[in-house]
């Protein structure tokens, strides 16, 4: 569905009426809309992107809300995948990521186990962390890398990212190409008439609207997971830890 399907008829049909002038304006209508857009986004994780933030050597912080660092000005939060240090010369790119080589850290985690982090002037990032500040969020690699004049870097940060608000009636939630996500515009028109049935005080209805919102948000969370079997990844190898103290023979006996 278009824009002006959710907000006109797919609307009325939910909340019983066409009135778009008195209770029910045109531009609460689609308010309500574009805020249930967000909210669905927000809880499925379902608008992803990514950004290729250009670094600079010896520097460690890069501000996520400056559209240098992310053009879109849409970054809400990471991904599960996590991100990447990239340093690129003319023979080969060195990629840096994942739970050995790249971790993230809490600042109070820095402090207490590597006391002068900050004092650092650069080197290999095996690190990063975030900082808020005002309206500032940082991205912060430690140490800050140290990138020669026959090199370049990059961080490939994947995000969740906020979509933007619809405003012709042509506009189709999460733009045309995202074909895979029709069938879920339905939950949007639920979650504004849980907002406006507050207008007119109804909360059990306002109420029912909601889970269903709900429901088509639990409906995309269970699609979305990977079907088969999947692998359990333990944090410590036991069983080679084991074999390790037991003089690891066990295969040769």
């Amino acid at each position: 569905m278009d824009f002006g399907t959710l907000y006109q008829s797919a609307l009325d049909y939910e909340l019983g009426g066409n009135d778009s002038a008195v209770l029910f304006k045109t531009d609460r209508r689609k308010h309500a809309i574009n805020e249930g857009l967000r909210q669905f986004a927000d809880l499925t994780e379902c608008y992803l992107k990514s950004s290729t933030i250009p670094c600079t050597n010896g520097i460690g912080e890069y501000n996520l809300m400056s559209t240098v660092n992310v053009p879109g000005g849409d970054y809400v939060r990471l991904t599960k995948e996590q991100p990447e240090f990239r340093l690129i010369s003319t023979s080969a790119t060195a990629y840096t990521s994942g739970d050995v080589g790249f971790l993230r850290r809490s600042l109070q985690w820095l402090h207490t186990n590597t006391p002068g982090w900050r004092g650092s002037t650069g080197g290999s990032p095996s690190a990063f962390y975030f900082r808020d500040d005002g309206a500032a969020k940082w991205f912060g690699l430690t140490p800050p890398p140290t990138i020669s004049t026959a090199q370049t870097a990059t961080v490939y940060l994947p995000y969740v990212a906020r979509p933007s608000s619809m405003t012709q009636s042509t506009d189709v939630p999460f733009g045309s190409a995202r074909i895979d996500l029709e069938p879920y515009h339905q939950a949007l028109v639920h979650y504004a008439a849980s907002k406006l049935e507050k207008l007119r005080k109804d909360r059990q209805a306002s109420a029912d609207q909601l889970q269903m919102f709900l429901g088509y948000v639990q409906r995309y969370q269970t699609q979305a997971r990977p079907k088969g079997m999947q692998t359990i990844r333990y944090g410590r190898n036991y069983f080679a830890e084991a074999r390790s103290r037991r003089g690891g023979d066990e295969d040769a006996a």
